[in-house]
């Protein structure tokens, strides 16, 4: 029998997860005015592969840890990297609304990943939520138009990424110990992107003097290692163990929900009738999910009665 108390703590760290994960827009945009993308992201993911290193070391394992699980692991790592690689190059060729709404596509590619590759159902009212919560994020994300593009195609591309590192994360988190593979996965990202970096980027900018007396910069790689990767993805790891990957996309669409109500408090901007008819919708979405079909539960009578 599932523990409600264990599953409730789960939902909630992986809410607060998403809290942090909305709040870093405006950290983020601030740094990478004074360095690249594929650099920030390289100290931020090594330095927070390293705050966890001393943990690792400290709570080992039951089991012993396999070659195989290493390389599953670091493949699942990949896959989120991916997701960041192509986003971002994806901004290139397209306008933010676009990338963001279909960046949040994985939400939808979640339900329909799990069924094609491992024939698992979700419930209706998951269904509907993730459609009416989808549906919420165009409010918050979507322009005027809505065309294809190079940049769109990325981007898409990396919202299958994003939704493969959801259902992998669901599938085998529970084969190992939460650190371990939220340890390898951020080592992962991390070398990946410093050698992106060192392929597409100027690395002169990267390790300057100007930029590491930068308070800008240092504030915003120490607040993103330690409390939207480190802590975060560990975070996100132990949620996973107890609650479904497809309700775990659904909480991450609340990510643009924080992130619009931090730039209005932190940046200035105004909360728009669009921003808020859209964080109705991801809420009321949030809100169906949680509500159990009333067919399941005439059924779960009828056998306790049986």
């Amino acid at each position: 029998m599932r523990d409600l108390r264990i599953d409730r703590i789960a939902t909630i760290s992986l809410i607060i997860v998403t809290l942090l994960w909305g709040t870093t827009f405006v950290v983020v945009q601030n740094a990478i005015a004074y360095v690249e993308p594929f650099a920030f992201n390289a100290f931020r993911f090594i330095l927070a592969t390293l705050i966890l290193l001393p943990f690792l070391v400290k709570r080992k394992q039951k089991t012993k840890l396999t070659v195989k699980q290493i390389v599953i692991t670091s493949g699942i790592g990949f896959m989120l990297f991916l997701g960041y690689l192509l986003q971002t190059f994806g901004l290139k060729y397209t306008t933010s609304s676009k990338s963001g709404f279909i960046t949040g596509l994985c939400v939808v590619l979640v339900p329909v990943l799990l069924y094609l590759v491992y024939k698992e159902r979700s419930n209706w009212s998951t269904v509907i939520a993730c459609l009416i919560a989808l549906l919420g994020l165009s409010f918050l994300t979507l322009g005027d138009s809505f065309s294809v593009n190079l940049g769109d195609v990325l981007t898409l591309i990396g919202s299958v990424a994003f939704a493969f590192h959801i259902i992998l994360s669901g599938k085998y988190t529970k084969q190992m110990d939460p650190i371990t593979f939220t340890t390898i996965q951020l080592a992962t990202v991390g070398i990946s992107s410093t050698i992106f970096s060192l392929i597409f980027e100027d690395t002169s900018v990267s390790f300057s003097k100007e930029l590491w007396v930068n308070p800008t910069f240092i504030f915003a790689v120490i607040v993103t290692a330690v409390f939207c990767t480190s802590i975060a993805f560990w975070v996100q790891m132990f949620a996973q163990q107890h609650i479904s990957s497809t309700k775990a996309a659904l909480i991450f669409i609340f990510e643009p929900v924080f992130a619009a109500f931090t730039a209005v408090l932190f940046a200035n901007e105004t909360l728009s009738i669009q921003t808020i008819i859209g964080g109705t919708f991801i809420v009321g979405g949030m809100l169906l999910s949680e509500v159990p079909l009333p067919k399941k539960r005439t059924k779960e009578v009828k056998n306790e009665a049986i």
